[in-house]
Protein backbone atom coordinates (compact mmCIF):
# COMPACT_ATOMS: atom_id res chain seq x y z
CA UNK A 1 0.00 0.00 0.00
CA UNK A 2 2.89 2.33 0.78
CA UNK A 3 4.29 1.89 -2.73
CA UNK A 4 0.93 2.76 -4.27
CA UNK A 5 0.78 6.01 -2.28
CA UNK A 6 4.37 6.81 -3.21
CA UNK A 7 3.55 6.19 -6.87
CA UNK A 8 0.49 8.45 -6.70
CA UNK A 9 2.56 11.15 -5.03
CA UNK A 10 5.31 10.78 -7.63
CA UNK A 11 2.80 10.96 -10.50
CA UNK A 12 1.12 14.02 -8.98
CA UNK A 13 4.45 15.87 -8.93
CA UNK A 14 5.04 14.96 -12.59
CA UNK A 15 1.73 16.38 -13.83
CA UNK A 16 1.38 19.93 -15.08
CA UNK A 17 -0.90 22.40 -13.32
CA UNK A 18 -3.72 22.04 -15.84
CA UNK A 19 -3.72 18.26 -15.36
CA UNK A 20 -3.95 18.65 -11.59
CA UNK A 21 -6.84 21.08 -11.98
CA UNK A 22 -8.64 18.62 -14.25
CA UNK A 23 -8.32 15.84 -11.67
CA UNK A 24 -9.57 18.13 -8.89
CA UNK A 25 -12.52 19.24 -11.05
CA UNK A 26 -13.40 15.63 -11.89
CA UNK A 27 -13.30 14.71 -8.19
CA UNK A 28 -15.65 17.50 -7.14
CA UNK A 29 -18.01 16.93 -10.08
CA UNK A 30 -18.16 13.24 -9.21
CA UNK A 31 -18.79 14.05 -5.56
CA UNK A 32 -21.58 16.40 -6.62
CA UNK A 33 -23.39 13.54 -8.37
CA UNK A 34 -23.79 11.63 -5.11
CA UNK A 35 -24.15 14.54 -2.68
CA UNK A 36 -27.56 15.47 -1.26
CA UNK A 37 -29.14 18.83 -1.95
CA UNK A 38 -27.96 21.65 -1.48
CA UNK A 39 -24.38 20.35 -1.27
CA UNK A 40 -24.52 19.01 -4.81
CA UNK A 41 -24.77 22.56 -6.17
CA UNK A 42 -21.77 23.65 -4.13
CA UNK A 43 -19.71 20.67 -5.26
CA UNK A 44 -20.61 21.34 -8.91
CA UNK A 45 -19.77 25.03 -8.46
CA UNK A 46 -16.15 24.28 -7.53
CA UNK A 47 -15.16 22.74 -10.90
CA UNK A 48 -17.14 25.40 -12.77
CA UNK A 49 -15.25 28.16 -10.97
CA UNK A 50 -11.92 26.47 -11.70
CA UNK A 51 -12.78 25.92 -15.37
CA UNK A 52 -14.03 29.48 -15.88
CA UNK A 53 -10.99 30.89 -14.05
CA UNK A 54 -8.63 28.81 -16.16
CA UNK A 55 -10.42 29.91 -19.34
CA UNK A 56 -10.26 33.56 -18.29
CA UNK A 57 -6.55 33.21 -17.56
CA UNK A 58 -5.98 31.67 -20.98
CA UNK A 59 -8.23 34.11 -22.78
CA UNK A 60 -7.09 37.33 -21.08
CA UNK A 61 -3.85 37.02 -19.10
CA UNK A 62 -1.92 34.76 -21.49
CA UNK A 63 -2.92 36.88 -24.49
CA UNK A 64 -1.88 40.13 -22.81
CA UNK A 65 1.40 38.58 -21.66
CA UNK A 66 2.17 37.33 -25.17
CA UNK A 67 1.35 40.75 -26.66
CA UNK A 68 3.54 42.45 -24.05
CA UNK A 69 6.49 40.19 -24.93
CA UNK A 70 6.02 40.93 -28.65
CA UNK A 71 5.86 44.65 -27.86
CA UNK A 72 9.09 44.48 -25.86
CA UNK A 73 10.83 42.52 -28.65
CA UNK A 74 9.68 45.02 -31.28
CA UNK A 75 10.68 47.94 -29.08
CA UNK A 76 14.16 46.46 -28.58
CA UNK A 77 14.43 45.85 -32.35
CA UNK A 78 13.56 49.48 -33.11
CA UNK A 79 16.10 50.67 -30.54
CA UNK A 80 18.79 48.49 -32.15
CA UNK A 81 17.84 49.75 -35.62
CA UNK A 82 18.06 53.39 -34.48
CA UNK A 83 21.35 52.74 -32.65
CA UNK A 84 22.92 51.09 -35.70
CA UNK A 85 21.50 53.51 -38.30
CA UNK A 86 24.35 56.02 -38.00
CA UNK A 87 26.98 53.48 -39.06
Amino acid sequence: MKEVLEFISWQWRKWETWQKCYIICAFFAGAGVFAPKPYDAYLFAIPMIIIFSWTAKWWIWDQVKESWNKYQTEKQGIFTTIKDSHK
